[in-house]
């Protein structure tokens, strides 16, 4: 099974029939995947096969990423319909999760208001207070 794993913290923006034009936010390690399920369907491939080594972005950095390619699309005139938590991954594990939701929220109201801001999860986390 061919694997996708995102290099870098923002990715896109793609075309999605679902979501429309949406940026991608990856709050997981570029060299692997950091999920609490391990799904035969997942594109990131199997936990144990892509298993990482690396750190988590920081929030600072996710908020710099994000805030400078909002800059840029505003630039080119290319307004996203979605900013999406996707990934290497399950995002919400990332235990800042909550504090970076208020920072995209942040950006997004300054930059794209009319954005919706979605997060691809799998709910294992949905039962702690700062998730949901």
């Amino acid at each position: 099974m061919s694997t996708i794993l995102f290099p870098s913290v923002i990715f896109g923006p793609i075309h999605s029939r679902r979501l429309g034009l949406s940026l991608g936010i990856n709050l997981l390690p570029s060299d692997g995947k950091l999920c609490s399920f391990d799904c035969i369907y997942c594109e990131c491939g199997y936990n144990t096969d892509r298993r990482t080594a690396g750190p988590l972005p920081t929030r600072e950095e996710v908020r710099t990423a994000l805030e400078n390619k909002l800059k840029e699309m505003l630039a080119d005139n290319t307004t996203p319909d979605v900013l999406t938590f996707a990934g290497n991954g399950e995002p919400t594990c990332h235990p800042l999760f909550p504090e970076i939701i208020s920072d995209t929220l942040l950006l997004r109201d300054t930059y794209f208001p009319n954005a919706k801001i979605s997060v691809l999860s799998n709910a294992s986390f949905i039962h702690h207070p700062k998730v949901f």
